[in-house]
C-alpha cells in the first residue's frame, strides 16, 4: 500500500506539473502581452525553443529564418522581441543613464564570476569607462599602438612565407597572432604562440569559457533552477575556466613587478595605475580595484582577440570566395603602397577606399557577435522601431539577422564591398585601378540601409575597443593582401576548410573552424 501511495503521489505530482507548464504556455500564448506581435507559437509558448538552439550553436540561424519569415521584430521568447529594424539600434542602446539605453537583461549580467565592464551596471560601467577610456582606448592611445601591431603583422608574415610551400591554416594562425597582440596590449608580454607555432593553453579556455557561459546564461532565465544548473554544467568546463583566471591573475602579478621603459606604447594595465589612475586618485574618485582589473584584463584577453580573429578570418574567407574582390584589393593596397613599409594607418585610412569596404562588408557578413545580448524596457510608453513595447520586455537587435535581412540589404548574403562606396569614391578607384567596371555595381546598392552595420554596437555601451580593432583589423589585412595577392583556398581531405560562414556555430562568439589556403595560389 505504501508503494502504491508513492507512485500515486507522484503521479499527482507529475499531473499538476504538466498542468502548469500547459497552462503557462496557454497563457503566453493568450493573455500574455507581447501575444499580438508574430512568432512562432512554440517560440511564444516558452524559452525551450530559444534555449535549445543556442546550445547547439544555431540560434543566430534561427532567429534569421524567423525574421525573413514574420518580418522586422520577432517574439523569439515569451518575454523577448528581436528586431532588424534601424530604428530599433537607437530606440533599444541610446538615451537613459549615460546614454546607456535599456539596462541589460539579468541572464546576460554576472554570467563570469567577476564584474567587468561587459557587465557591469550602468553605474559602475560609467566610471570603468571614465577611468579607462581616455588612457587606452581613445582613438589617440589606438594610434599609438600602430607600431606594436606592425611588428606583429611582420612576425605572422614571416612564419607565413616560411610555410607558403604548402596550405596553411588561416584560422590557427590569425588566431595565434590575436592572442599574442592582445596580450601585448594587456600586459606588456604575449604567449610566444606566433613564434612557438603553437597554442598556449589558453587560447584551447577561450571557447571553452564562452559556451559554458551560454550554458549558464540559460540556466539564468530559470531563477529556481540556476542552482541545479551550474552543478550540472559539466566540471571540466568549470574547472578550465578556474585555471584561466588563476593564471591571468599571475601574469598581472608579474606584469605589475615589471618597470616598462619610458617609450613603451603602454598597456592596459599601466593605463589602470597611471596617469589616468593619479588623477582619480585626486579627484577623490575611487581607483580601480584588484578585482576589478583582473576582471577586464580577462575581458580583453578574450573578446580582444577572438573578435579580432572572426573580422580576419572572416575577411580572409570572403576574398578567398570572391577573386575579383581579392584583386581589385590588391591593385588598390600596391597602388597606394610601392613597399610594404608603405602600409601604415594614415594610408589605408586616407587612400584606400576599397580597403574600407572591404573591411565593413566583412563586418556585415561575419559579425563579431552573431546575437548580443538582450536589453529590459523599464519605462512605460516605450515605442522601439513604432511598436509600443510594455515594461518589462527583453529586447534587442540580432546582428546576424539584421546584417542579412532583405529589407536592410540588396543581395544581402552576397559579398559586395561595392555597397559601401559613394559615387565619388567608386570613380577614384575606377581611375587609380583603370577599372571601370566597378561604376556599374555601386548603383544597384543605394536603397541599402548601410547604418543598420553596427558591428560595435551603439550608445553609452558600445565596444570600448572598436578603435583599437579598426588600426589592427586594417593594418593586417592590407598587409596579408600586399603579401599574398593569389592566396586561395584549399579543400583537401587533409587541408579542410569550412565552406560557407553559415556553417560555422556561434555561442557569445563563434566557434571558428579550420581554413587552409594556398599563399601562392597553389594547385
Amino acid at each position: 500500500m505504501a508503494i502504491l501511495g508513492l507512485v500515486y503521489a507522484a503521479g499527482v505530482a507529475a499531473l499538476a506539473m504538466l498542468c502548469f507548464v500547459l497552462g503557462r504556455a496557454l497563457h503566453n500564448i493568450l493573455l500574455h502581452p507581447l501575444r499580438t506581435f508574430p512568432g512562432p507559437r512554440l517560440w511564444s509558448a516558452s524559452r525551450l525553443p530559444y534555449a535549445w538552439n543556442l546550445c547547439r550553436g544555431r540560434l543566430h540561424l534561427r532567429i534569421r529564418e524567423l525574421h525573413d519569415e514574420f518580418g522586422p521584430v520577432v517574439r523569439i521568447a515569451p518575454d523577448e522581441l528581436s528586431f532588424t529594424a534601424d530604428a530599433a539600434w537607437h530606440d533599444i542602446y541610446c538615451g537613459g543613464f549615460g546614454n546607456k539605453g535599456f539596462p541589460k537583461h539579468a541572464a546576460y549580467r554576472n554570467v563570469q564570476t567577476f564584474v567587468s565592464l561587459f557587465d557591469a551596471d550602468d553605474a559602475e560601467h560609467s566610471r570603468l569607462r571614465q577611468l579607462l577610456g581616455k588612457e587606452f582606448f581613445s582613438l589617440e592611445a589606438a594610434r599609438r599602438q600602430e607600431r606594436i601591431i606592425q611588428e606583429y603583422a611582420s612576425r605572422l608574415i614571416t612564419q607565413l612565407r616560411a610555410h607558403a610551400h604548402r596550405p596553411v591554416d588561416m584560422r590557427t594562425w590569425i588566431n595565434w597572432l590575436t592572442f599574442d597582440v592582445a596580450a601585448q596590449f594587456t600586459l606588456s608580454e604575449d604567449f610566444g604562440c606566433l613564434d612557438r607555432r603553437t597554442y598556449h593553453p589558453w587560447i584551447a579556455m577561450v571557447l571553452t569559457h564562452f559556451k559554458l557561459s551560454a550554458f549558464l546564461m540559460i540556466a539564468r532565465f530559470y531563477p529556481p533552477m540556476s542552482t541545479v544548473m551550474f552543478w550540472l554544467a559539466p566540471r571540466g568546463l568549470l574547472r578550465l575556466r578556474d585555471t584561466f583566471i588563476r593564471l591571468v591573475s599571475e601574469k598581472i602579478d608579474r606584469r605589475i613587478g615589471r618597470e616598462l621603459p619610458p617609450s613603451h606604447e603602454g598597456d592596459f594595465v599601466a593605463a589602470a595605475f597611471g596617469k589616468r589612475g593619479k588623477e582619480v586618485l585626486a579627484a577623490g574618485q575611487r581607483p580601480l580595484t584588484r578585482g576589478e582589473l583582473e576582471a577586464n584584463c580577462i575581458l580583453l584577453l578574450l573578446a580582444g582577440s577572438e573578435t579580432m580573429t572572426t573580422s580576419l578570418l572572416g575577411a580572409t574567407h570572403l576574398l578567398c570566395e570572391n577573386p575579383a574582390a581579392m584583386r581589385r584589393l590588391g591593385a588598390e593596397v600596391r597602388a597606394h603602397a610601392a613597399d610594404e613599409a608603405s602600409i601604415t594607418l594614415a594610408n589605408t585610412t586616407t587612400n584606400m577606399p576599397y580597403l574600407n569596404a572591404v573591411l565593413r562588408e566583412t563586418h556585415r557578413l561575419c559579425p563579431p557577435v552573431a546575437n548580443g545580448p538582450a536589453r529590459v524596457v523599464n519605462r512605460p510608453g516605450t515605442i522601439i522601431a513604432g511598436y509600443p513595447v510594455p515594461v518589462g520586455t527583453a529586447v534587442g537587435v540580432t546582428q546576424f539577422a539584421t546584417n542579412r535581412s532583405a529589407q536592410n540589404f540588396a543581395h544581402p548574403d552576397a559579398f559586395h564591398p561595392e555597397r559601401w562606396l559613394t559615387a565619388q569614391q567608386a570613380s577614384t578607384i575606377a581611375s587609380t585601378l583603370n577599372d571601370p567596371s566597378i561604376l556599374s555595381e555601386v548603383p544597384q546598392f543605394q536603397t541599402d540601409i548601410r547604418s543598420v552595420a553596427r558591428p560595435f554596437v551603439t550608445g553609452g555601451r558600445d565596444c570600448i575597443g572598436q578603435n583599437l580593432s579598426w588600426v589592427e583589423f586594417r593594418i593586417v589585412l592590407a598587409r596579408l593582401v600586399w603579401n599574398f595577392p593569389s592566396m586561395r583556398v584549399c579543400r583537401h581531405k587533409e587541408f579542410p576548410a569550412f565552406g560557407e560562414w553559415t556553417d560555422l556555430k556561434a555561442f557569445e562568439l563563434w566557434e571558428k573552424e579550420a581554413y587552409n589556403v594556398w599563399l601562392a595560389g597553389g594547385e
